[in-house]
């Protein structure tokens, strides 16, 4: 797949699965008009001069270097479904007006600072690309940890597990896609996010041992008749308190669903609300895995505890923050 996610990622979290951002000053992107950088006068003919002017425009509208530079190589890539790289190493390569003309109205968005997974409606996951729409959050790289940590857990023999507030269904899909034996159930409040995980299935081939339930957390899945049988439950649900969410990355605060962010003042409210239904799911010796973000481990390794839940552990992400906490169920 050409590299259409170079983008260095903005971070956040889940709720209808995704990653928790970390805060940050959402700067204002600065204006770009006639003292600026600005449209250039006549089309460019070379893929080079596109990409140096995209980026002289993103850096004036206020994106840092980097980000710019990783944003004009992916769309500009996109634009001529060419890959990043090739772009890089042919600067001469000539430039036709269709792909311009479709570069220039996704910079123009970018420099709004739109995330560039919205514009082209896609992100990679786990080695795969996935479909995703303002409804659902951008998958992290994070979310991969709660992923790697169910299979590195989970025998590969048949069982059936539960992604709860799937989203995108990156985690239901993933399971799916990585354990051939398995069957995923998600559940999503949003029927929107629930259109997006079908057909992210479709695309990875594994509908057919998917189903997809509307509804708040586990409740769809108790009022179905799953309690007590499931082999495992896992979740990225919304952790960002509400009192930090002016301070997420603009691309974050403006554009992403802020009801997959924000559970409320603490960013607890959503695990004090699904952990008690989800371990109703687990049959004895089953297991619950719960993304966290920054400094929330010990609270819900607590809450984990109050209910029932022994072999509490945890696991960190690449920055060494413990990322995923998890309980196996053993009434």
């Amino acid at each position: 797949m050409p590299g259409f996610w170079e983008e260095p990622a903005a971070r956040p979290p889940g709720g209808t699965s995704g990653s928790v951002p970390t805060p940050g000053p959402a700067t204002a992107p600065r204006r770009a008009g006639p003292a600026g950088t600005g449209l250039p006068a006549e089309r460019p003919a070379r893929v080079g001069e596109a990409l140096a002017w995209a980026r002289a425009f993103l850096v004036e509208a206020g994106l840092a270097p980097d980000e710019a530079r990783a944003s004009a190589r992916v769309l500009l890539g996109a634009a001529m479904d060419m890959p990043g790289a090739r772009l890089l190493a042919e600067p001469e390569a000539p430039l036709p007006p269709a792909a311009w003309a479709r570069f220039v109205q996704w910079v123009l968005r970018r420099a709004r600072r739109e995330p560039v997974a919205y514009i082209l409606q896609r992100a990679e996951f786990f080695g795969r690309p996935f479909r995703v729409t303002p409804a659902t959050l951008i998958p992290r790289p994070e979310t991969e940890v709660l992923v790697e940590a169910v299979l590195r857990t989970l025998s590969p023999e048949p069982a059936v597990v539960a992604d709860l507030g799937t989203g995108t269904g990156i985690v239901g899909v993933t399971l799916a896609a990585e354990r051939p034996l398995w069957t995923v159930l998600v559940t999503d409040c949003s029927a929107r996010a629930l259109k997006v995980a079908r057909d992210n299935a479709a695309r990875h081939g594994v509908a057919a041992r998917m189903q997809f339930w509307a509804g708040d957390w586990a409740e769809p899945l108790l009022a179905g008749g799953w309690a007590g049988k499931l082999a495992a439950v896992a979740s990225n649900p919304p952790y960002v308190a509400s009192g930090d969410l002016r301070q997420l990355q603009a691309e974050v605060y403006r554009y992403e669903p802020h009801l997959a962010l924000c559970p409320g003042p603490t960013g607890l409210e959503a695990y004090h609300r699904l952990i008690p239904g989800a371990v109703r799911l687990l049959a004895p010796g089953g297991w619950i895995f719960l993304e966290v973000g920054a400094g929330q481990a010990a609270a819900v390794r607590h809450l984990l505890g109050a209910v029932g839940c022994r072999n509490l552990c945890q696991w960190p992400d690449l920055a060494g923050i413990p990322r995923v906490v998890a309980g196996q169920w053993t009434a």
